[in-house]
């Protein structure tokens, strides 16, 4: 009699108070899993900075299971603190344990020289959930006023207006009609 296997989630958090949004995405994740294996990992520059970062790691990871309090029964979790870099360190444990997801924050309190999300997203050998800031300035490209108002008149059945509108660059929206919605399943 086989035991199935737990969805293993890998939760990289750095010390920043942005951790606590990472941390909250992910065990948002793991509610949608029964008994879910998670793995707080954190990546430290030097080994004298381990059994402090560990004493932090515990707290953290208690906190925010207290806020998923009716789950913990079926939740095993395990912390991880490594020493290296966490471009390296955190795919590399995702790997090791097989990791279903992997989550991250794209920021924290490692030196901005290089994103370190990027370098992780390309190492990654699972599907990765990066965590961005809420309410941070987003540079987008300036949207057409007249692309807007037929999105508007249409009630978004077309999304550009005839400048736009072209056969080489193809962009399709299909807006799923509410019955469709309401019958549960699959879309696809």
């Amino acid at each position: 009699m086989g035991t199935t296997r737990r969805f293993r989630i890998v939760i990289a958090i750095d010390g920043s108070q942005y951790s606590e949004i990472v941390l909250e995405h992910a065990l948002d994740q793991a509610a949608r899993h029964d008994s879910p294996d998670l793995h707080l990992v954190t990546i430290v520059n030097n080994k004298a900075d381990v059994d402090f970062t560990k004493r932090w790691l515990a707290r953290t990871a208690l906190e925010g299971l207290d806020a998923f309090s009716n789950h913990q029964g079926t939740w095993r979790t395990r912390l991880h603190v490594r020493v290296g870099k966490p471009e390296e360190e955190i795919p590399n444990l995702a790997a090791e344990v097989e990791a279903d997801l992997l989550v991250i924050g794209n920021f924290g309190v490692h030196p901005q020289r290089h994103p370190i999300a990027e370098g992780v997203i390309a190492r990654a050998t699972c599907p990765t959930l990066v965590v961005g800031l809420s309410g941070r300035a987003v540079e987008a490209n300036p949207q057409c006023p007249d692309c807007v108002t037929v999105r508007e008149t249409t009630d978004g059945e077309r999304w550009f207006c005839d400048a736009h509108t072209s056969d080489v660059e193809l962009r399709l929206s299909t807006l799923l009609p509410t019955t469709m919605l309401s019958r549960g399943g699959t879309m696809w």
